[in-house]
C-alpha cells in the first residue's frame, strides 16, 4: 500500500504503533454505535492485540496529522463483490477531530489516488440511516445513492438495521 499525502495529512498503512490512538477512537460511545456497536475494550488484552495484528495485515490507511504525527482516523478498503473492480470503503474519525474537514480530505485523496492509478473502477459505501454526518460527507464526496439494504447488518446494540448504499464509479 502506497503512502498518500495531502496538505494536512499523511495516509499510510495501519501500523501496530497506531493501536493506542485507534483505541482512543473506538472507545468513544458514539463512534462505537456508528461502527456497528462494538465497543473497544482493553480488558481482554490478548484479543485486543490479536485484533491489532489483523488490522496491520488488512488494507487500512491510518489518517495521520502532519503537524504532530497523531493518528486521528482510519480508512478501510475491502474487496466488494461486483462485476467490476471495486472496493467497499469505510472510515472512522476521532471525535476530537471531526468537523474540521479531515475525513473529507483523507477519503477524497484515497479515491483520487485509486482512480488516477487505475487501481479500481468503483467504490461503494454503506451507512446507517441515523448517521447524518456520514451521510452528508458521502454525498459531498459525490457518491450516488444506490438503495437500501433492508436489515443489512446485525448491529450489536440495535439488532438488525438497514443500510443506505452508495457508489462512486470512475467513469461517471
Amino acid at each position: 500500500m502506497d503512502r498518500i499525502e495531502t496538505e494536512r495529512l499523511i495516509l499510510r498503512q495501519f501500523e501496530f504503533s497506531d493501536k493506542d490512538d485507534l483505541f482512543e477512537i473506538m472507545s468513544d460511545e458514539q463512534t462505537s454505535l456508528d461502527d456497528g456497536g462494538y465497543h473497544a475494550s482493553k480488558s481482554q488484552d490478548k484479543q485486543y492485540l490479536a485484533l491489532m495484528e489483523i488490522l496491520c495485515r488488512q488494507q487500512r490507511f491510518s489518517i495521520i496529522l502532519k503537524d504532530n504525527q497523531k493518528m486521528i482516523g482510519m480508512i478501510n478498503l475491502q474487496d466488494d463483490d461486483r462485476a467490476v473492480s471495486s472496493y467497499e470503503l469505510g472510515f472512522v474519525m476521532n471525535p476530537n477531530y471531526r468537523r474540521k474537514g479531515y475525513t473529507y480530505e483523507a477519503v477524497q485523496a484515497v479515491i483520487d489516488y485509486y482512480f488516477e492509478h487505475n487501481l479500481v473502477q468503483m467504490f461503494s459505501v454503506s451507512c446507517f440511516p441515523y448517521n447524518k454526518a456520514s451521510l452528508k460527507l458521502i454525498e459531498k464526496l459525490g457518491f450516488v445513492y444506490e438503495g437500501k439494504e433492508h436489515k443489512g447488518l446485525n448491529h450489536a446494540v440495535y439488532g438488525p438495521i438497514d443500510l443506505l448504499c452508495y457508489y462512486k464509479d470512475k467513469d461517471e
